[in-house]
């Protein structure tokens, strides 16, 4: 089963939103044992003064009517804030209101504990609308807490108002399943703003640091990838002073390396390609001398040496062509190629009699380095004629499209196993079909084309047929 990629950029910020879940239940956790231990510490903010409100807002509309209309007022406060209200005598008993079971804990908070030194005279209900209560009353004490079972969260404050029954303030209870109360206890837009600004204001500060890592990194990974295609001038700028400015180093010292080590490597292969030249033609020359003077015994041995001779002496010349093909830029200069002409010259030396299908446009050309075009070219008809002249024609398109000449050359031979393809280009490979030595050529051919195609500024791939046969395909810009 293929595992999920996830982008770096994507796994920070996730770990990033994991640590702020994790922050988050810890303080759920908190929050929860302080509402289970005591929830006072709530009345010291918004609650608190949204409870004191309350009790002023229903003390003062209660003191204008009469009694017998206070259980309609509780019951619209009931319906505005979807919270029971109910008032309670300071001994504890329950006077107007929806019923409700008051926890043991509870009933001592009921009592009202000031002096009457320290609350202003007792209101009775008057019927006098329009007048008012005093103003300059002290605040009235408050008090809230979790109790009963199941639980419930329970709010009250004193008020400076009495019966005509009995000459004691009345406290007014508010009850709520829920710790939020209808927004009266606990109002929860406000946290969950001010998370979502938090969490807002996080992503802000990370992402100019995730995405200054991750952006490196990309940049690494395209001078790495890059690299590994062999182009080892490809360097990484070192504009970090961490971790990641000590690799984009080691890369361009890697680079360096390999560089310094590809280009002694290609100076020994050419350098001793070119020394078996000399010695190769002398052991033709001297072969020639002693076939004048064989006899008809030896003939047939010596001509199996000069086979031999003659297959070294074409390694070694693809071997120098190899070696030369980098430096076809610095060789060579672009010029305007007539695609039909150049192909049709590529067809009569490499493979005149094959059957060739060419449907190239004579209007067709393309601004490149003829000579390197003309090898890339030559190589794969040559291959595509040693391996599939006798299983259809071979045909050659050529086009424009985007701006790219694209030049296919396909057979109908019986192709390579779908796994090789990408080591096609490769120095010295060859597919095991291809490994005899009467079909078999150096494993050079496709690899000097990639190279003479590079030096021309474009790409080559190869590709499977349906149902047989091998398809390359050389792009190159028009321009």
């Amino acid at each position: 089963m293929p595992r999920l990629r996830l982008p770096l950029y994507l796994k920070i910020l996730l770990w990033f939103g994991v640590n702020l879940l994790v922050l988050a239940f810890l303080l759920f956790g908190f929050l929860s044992m302080q509402f289970r231990m005591s929830l006072d510490w709530m009345l010291s903010g918004e609650a608190g003064e949204r409870i004191a409100a309350i009790g002023d807002s229903l003390t003062d509309e209660l003191y204008r009517l009469p009694e017998q209309e206070w259980p309609t007022v509780l019951q619209q406060h009931e319906a505005k804030y979807d919270v029971t209200f109910a008032l309670f005598s300071s001994s504890g008993s329950q006077v107007m209101g929806t019923g409700v079971q008051v926890p043991a804990e509870l009933l001592p908070k009921l009592i009202d504990k000031r002096s009457p030194g320290d609350r202003p005279p007792p209101r009775r209900p008057t019927p006098n609308v329009g007048k008012k209560r005093p103003t300059d009353a002290p605040p009235k004490p408050r008090f809230m807490l979790r109790a009963g079972d199941p639980a419930h969260y329970w709010a009250g404050v004193h008020l400076d108002l009495t019966q005509q029954s009995d000459n004691r303030p009345l406290t007014l209870l508010m009850v709520s399943n829920t710790i939020t109360g209808g927004g009266l206890f606990f109002d929860l837009w406000p946290w969950l703003g001010l998370a979502a600004a938090a969490l807002l204001l996080s992503a802000l500060v990370w992402m100019p640091f995730v995405r200054g890592i991750t952006g490196f990194i990309g940049r690494l990974n395209h001078a790495a990838g890059r690299i590994a295609q062999g182009n080892f001038g490809e360097r990484v700028s070192r504009s970090r002073n961490d971790e990641l400015g000590e690799l984009s180093s080691s890369v361009n010292t890697m680079a360096a390396q390999l560089g310094e080590y590809m280009a002694q490597q290609r100076r020994i292969t050419a350098d001793v390609a070119h020394e078996l030249c000399s010695p190769i033609a002398r052991m033709q020359m001297a072969l020639g001398v002693v076939e004048q003077r064989s006899t008809p015994q030896q003939s047939a041995y010596l001509q199996k040496l000069d086979a031999e001779l003659q297959h070294m002496a074409r390694l070694v010349e693809e071997v120098l062509a190899f070696s030369k093909a980098e430096t076809l830029p610095e060789r060579e200069t672009a010029e305007d190629i007539h695609l039909h002409e150049l192909i049709t010259a590529i067809i009569v030396r490499e493979a005149p009699e094959a059957d060739i299908q060419l449907a190239v446009s004579t209007d067709l050309q393309v601004h490149s380095l003829r000579d390197a075009l003309d090898r890339a070219i030559g190589n794969v008809l040559r291959n595509a004629a040693r391996y599939a002249a006798d299983s259809g024609p071979i045909e050659i398109h050529a086009e424009l499209q985007d701006r790219q000449t694209v030049i296919r050359i396909s057979d109908q031979g019986p192709g390579v196993p779908p796994e090789t393809l990408p080591r096609l280009f490769e120095p010295f490979y060859r597919p095991e079909a291809a490994r005899r030595r009467s079909t078999g050529g150096s494993g050079l051919g496709l690899a000097i084309t990639k190279r003479c195609v590079e030096a021309c500024r474009g790409t080559v791939i190869a590709k499977l047929r349906e149902p047989t046969g091998l398809e390359i395909v050389i792009s190159i810009p028009a321009e």
